[in-house]
């Protein structure tokens, strides 16, 4: 035991910051050392006994402001003892919780392994197990989203799983049932289940994950004006664990990091960042980083007017905003798959938020990041053009993206047609992509997507348009190719594909691709008449798969000619 941590606590004593009276203080203190010394039967008279002295206290409503203040108090005298404790290693169930930040974990989740390992423990006498953990995923996400009416439908059905031997389930449950309960202003029921989740959760597996739990509870309450007593708790804890790197380490800097700047400023988030951005990537979310870099990015432009650091960690930033999104679409696909109709339409406005929420910070980014450029005049359009190309490109391949068709290209095919100059357009999609994914995992299926982009740039003229249109698909737009040449250039190109070797981390990955070509694009096209060429195009590419994959197809009219006018 280090004597140096032993003589912390005092310093952050929060006593000073709380109207609860010395005398209540002492009782509680005691009554919560009782608590973790107790056995089972004795546990739930003694929750009850701290229950009694705490929700007269604050009428019995969680809106109280003496209710948070009891809350930071059980936390603390929890943490005393807690955070005496070592862990040897770190256990199975501490690992599952850090998949929480990533739920949904499906099939094609990089966790997923992981969490099929967990359950397959126990398979022989709960063949149900995955169906179960799905259905609790969904609870748990219903309630983060706010859908409570969903969830307390939901849970009702799976009040059974409250009674089960496995943790993980267990856990989950009552993680679930702890936001209800805060959403319904029940404080009996949330104070005693979240005392009894962590004192269970510690005698089943260990203090990493009681204090996790004790984490997840600091974070959830209402401080109203008592955030003091929060960072206060958050400091504590951080420095006892900063050294372990640990997944308890990523929460409590991340809310560090989160808080108003009155209470973190600005220079003291900056260290939380750089320190975070080093940690595992399962131990923070995509939209956890999408926020530290681009608060890295205002901050080095802003502040320290490092325009270099600043431009990288927007593009970071950019990055994992992209990343959100597709977070969101696969949330959105878990929800369909295990909602019935009725309660997924009901779910469709949390949904809408989510959506609103994401589009506000894609605006934000780009509004606060050119704001901040205007600080330096003399360089201000390089910076902003700079802005301006990555809204244009796709982070990952460094080709143009679909915004890129709304404006630039529009007008370049116009042109084209005025000076009846033949257009083709070619959708490109690979094959089985969701092998290699599969097969090799994410990194290798970027690895492709980026290998098969700098392929594409070097094939094509300059004068001639590759775009990343959406997940494994391309699109390429020819300008003076007429149908005969635009085929032949994309047989060749399909050729190559087939024949090319990736090298990836010295394993050989080969694919092939499905091309789709619609032509042509004339005088009289608005908009409307570009997007119907692309769709033209991509029903080609359908075609194309339809039939086998790793082929050449031409547009063809309902009338099932090969057509010229797409």
């Amino acid at each position: 035991m280090n004597p140096q941590k032993n003589s912390q606590p005092h310093i952050y004593n929060i006593s000073l910051f709380t109207n609860v009276e010395q005398d209540t203080r002492n009782k509680l203190k005691k009554l919560v050392h009782d608590l973790i010394l107790a056995n089972e039967d004795s546990r739930l008279l003694i929750i009850e006994k701290i229950a009694d002295i705490v929700i007269p206290a604050c009428s019995g409503n969680l809106d109280n402001q003496l209710f948070s203040e009891f809350s930071g108090l059980l936390i603390e005298y929890l943490l005393d003892y807690f955070l005496e404790l070592k862990s040897t290693q770190e256990s199975e169930f501490y690992h599952f919780l850090s998949f929480l930040s990533h739920c949904p974990v499906t099939e094609d989740s990089p966790y997923y392994p992981y969490v099929q390992k967990i359950m397959n423990d126990h398979k022989e006498s709960e063949p149900e197990l995955m169906n179960i953990f799905n259905r609790l995923q969904l609870l748990y996400l219903l309630t983060e989203n706010g859908d409570f009416g969903n969830a307390e439908e939901l849970l009702e059905e799976l009040e059974p799983v409250e009674e089960n031997k496995h943790l993980e389930l267990w856990a989950l449950f009552q993680l679930s049932q702890t936001r209800i309960y805060r959403h319904q202003n029940k404080p009996t029921e949330l104070l005693e289940t979240q005392l009894n989740l962590i004192l269970e959760v510690y005698i089943r597996d260990s203090s990493d994950s009681a204090i996790n739990f004790i984490i997840r509870w600091l974070i959830s309450i209402n401080w109203f004006k008592q955030n003091i007593i929060k960072k206060t708790l958050l400091l504590r804890i951080k420095d006892y664990l900063l050294e372990q790197k640990s997944l308890n380490t990523a929460m409590v800097l991340y809310e560090l990091f989160s808080m108003e700047d009155r209470l973190v400023p600005s220079v003291e988030k900056i260290e939380y960042q750089r320190i975070l951005i080093k940690y595992p990537v399962s131990m923070l979310n995509v939209q956890q980083l999408h926020t530290l870099y681009f608060f890295a990015g205002y901050y080095n432009c802003g502040v320290l007017s490092n325009f270099k650091d600043s431009i990288q960690n927007y593009q970071y930033s950019n990055y994992f905003l992209h990343k959100s999104w597709d977070s969101f679409l696969h949330l959105s696909r878990f929800m369909r798959e295990h909602l019935d109709p009725l309660r997924f339409y009901k779910a469709i406005p949390y949904l809408e938020s989510r959506i609103k929420e994401l589009s506000n910070q894609a605006s934000l980014q780009n509004n606060a990041y050119v704001e901040s450029l205007q600080a330096n005049f003399y360089k201000i359009e390089e910076l902003y053009e700079k802005v301006g190309e990555l809204s244009l490109t796709d982070s990952l391949t460094g080709l143009r993206n679909r915004r890129y068709l709304e404006g630039n290209l529009f007008q370049m095919v116009i042109l084209a047609a005025r000076h009846n100059v033949p257009v083709c357009f070619s959708m490109i999609d690979i094959d089985f992509f969701k092998l290699v994914n599969d097969n090799y995992g994410h990194l290798a299926g970027d690895f492709v997507l980026k290998e098969l982009a700098r392929i594409l740039n070097s094939e094509f003229r300059k004068s001639d348009v590759v775009i990343r249109y959406g997940g494994d698909e391309f699109l390429v737009i020819l300008f003076d190719s007429d149908q005969r040449l635009s085929y032949s250039i994309m047989e060749d190109l399909r050729q190559k594909i087939e024949a090319y070797s990736f090298d990836y981390n010295n394993q050989i990955i080969t694919f092939t691709i499905s091309i789709g070509i619609a032509c042509d694009f004339h005088i009289s096209s608005q908009p409307k008449n570009l997007a119907k060429c692309i769709a033209c195009a991509d029903q080609a590419c359908y075609v194309a798969k339809t039939n086998g994959r790793n082929r050449v197809e031409l547009y063809q009219s309902p009338t099932g000619a090969t057509d010229n006018n797409c």
